[in-house]
């Protein structure tokens, strides 16, 4: 085994977390590619209070049910996405549960988000332009 595959594999392991039934797990590459459309609308509410790599631990505990609320929307289809189960199956999960995941998925993948800003807001502006 290459030296550094198992601190590979242990930085995987440790980024696993698992609420109820659910594993959550950083986004793959395939996985950003379905996630991608709920981020359109997740991704300006998010800079609107403030969320970046830096202060994404600190903001999610002082203000997570505000960014809940902010990102309502699109939260189900991004839990759904990122877990690839049906939307169905996230509404009808425990608001605590759905609030814990969706805010462990953001965290978990700040720096992807944060990364994915300036191509999404570029997207949103060309559409306001187009219309």
């Amino acid at each position: 085994m290459p030296p550094g595959k198992a601190k590979d594999e242990v930085a995987i392991l440790l980024s696993v977390v698992e609420i109820g039934p659910y594993k959550i797990e950083p986004w793959s590459f395939g996985r950003f590619k379905k996630v991608y459309p709920a981020l359109i609308g997740i991704i300006p509410a998010l800079k609107n209070l403030g969320l970046t790599s830096e202060n994404a631990q600190e903001v999610l505990l002082e203000r997570g049910l505000e960014i809940v609320g902010a990102i309502l929307p699109a939260f189900a289809a991004l839990i759904a996405a990122t877990l690839d189960i049906p939307e169905e199956e996230v509404d009808e999960m425990d608001f605590g549960q759905a609030a814990a995941i969706g805010l462990t998925i953001i965290s978990q993948n700040i720096e992807r988000i944060k990364n994915s800003l300036p191509l999404i807001m570029g997207q949103i502006k060309a559409v306001i332009r187009a219309t």
